[in-house]
């Protein structure tokens, strides 16, 4: 076992020195028909840090194209960690999948600045078959491969609106994108252009925020936790979809997603602009991280918090895809099915290791 691992890490090490890459480990089940680069469909990412592999999980039988996105947010481990699980398990029996685990390669390569007193880069655990090392990344794009310094404000392009300077390496503020743009914008542009190309129907970004714990204050007083956790975000077009969602997840695992609708006035997300520039409908699905909960919470544990354990979370996440896939294939008519994905009891029981090749 030592040996094995003292070799992993020599990979890792000769995976980060050539012109220092992120290229996450990706297992790949028998699921998977095909692999790509983000830079197929935007050759400018090609050779760079800002590229990030593909993988396509067609059934050959008719049906509807989803797509399902990690690491937009690679901090935000337990998307990264639910599209992993998928891409290893996942047999797709009609229609085709597309999944994206790492949507932000940049920000996966390096460990978290953005908040503070947050988990180690790469976070040891043992698999079925030894051990494994998740990325818990950062928020932005490095800012290195970004190649100019933040600015004071960051100006959306397509609608002007400013928000504060490091959010231009930010990949869910720059949607969508352009082909002319910083490294961040092009990669945004990527995205669009794979979900243009594909013809993708539908899909899903994975995030994670702070808690909704309430937490004490100097004075003792209770000031509520996060509003994002537990929360599904769909473009007014999946709306319908989206409510069907959250009543089948809470009616098969007891876990209740609040239901939001994509705010017109927030520019740049992908459940906002992906909806608009394409003809895809987006969704996006927030589950409780404790580590983002690094004013208050001490130590706090990412993978294995009594609390918000990362197989929790993980369940979360796969369960809203199941469910959002359920959703769409009722009101659209169609047939997008797969099998042997473990499903959030499934996980609760098993832990999220059992999933990992």
């Amino acid at each position: 076992m030592r040996k094995i691992l003292i070799i992993f890490m020599l990979v890792l090490v000769a995976s980060f020195s050539m012109a220092n890459f992120f290229r996450p480990d990706i297992r790949a089940g028998y699921g998977v028909t095909s692999t790509g680069w983000l830079s197929d469909y935007f050759e400018p990412l090609k050779g760079t840090n800002m590229d990030t592999p593909v993988y396509y999980m067609d059934s050959g039988v008719p049906g509807p194209t989803f797509l399902l996105m990690g690491g937009t947010h690679p901090m935000e481990i337990a998307g990264t960690v639910a599209a992993t699980i998928f891409i290893e398990t996942a047999l797709v029996k009609s229609g085709r999948i597309i999944v994206l685990p790492f949507g932000n390669s940049s920000a996966a390569s390096i460990g978290t600045v953005f908040y503070p007193n947050q988990p180690d880069h790469f976070l040891q655990i043992e698999s079925k078959t030894g051990p494994r090392f998740l990325v818990y990344g950062d928020r932005n794009t490095d800012i290195e491969d970004q190649g100019v310094p933040d600015p004071d404000v960051y100006i959306h392009y397509q609608s002007g609106q400013e928000l504060p300077g490091y959010e231009s390496r930010n990949l869910n503020r720059n949607f969508p994108g352009r082909p002319d743009g910083t490294p961040t914008e092009k990669l945004a542009f990527a995205i669009i252009e794979l979900i243009r190309t594909e013809k993708v129907d539908f899909n899903l970004d994975m995030h994670e925020s702070d808690t909704p714990d309430n937490y004490s204050i100097v004075d003792g007083n209770k000031v509520q936790g996060g509003r994002l956790a537990y929360m599904l975000v769909c473009h007014q077009r999946g709306l319908e979809i989206g409510a069907y969602a959250t009543m089948e997840i809470e009616f098969n695992y007891g876990v209740s997603l609040n239901l939001e609708e994509s705010d017109i006035r927030f520019k740049g997300l992908s459940h906002r602009e992906i909806g608009d520039a394409t003809e895809s409908i987006s969704f996006l699905v927030e589950s409780p991280n404790p580590g983002f909960d690094y004013t208050w919470r001490e130590n706090a544990d990412v993978l294995y918090d009594e609390k918000y354990p990362l197989k929790h979370r993980v369940g979360l996440h796969l369960a809203t895809v199941e469910a959002l896939i359920n959703g769409y294939n009722m009101f659209m008519g169609t047939e997008l099915t797969y099998t042997d994905v473990p499903t959030y009891s499934d996980l609760m029981e098993n832990g999220f290791e059992a999933y990992l090749n």
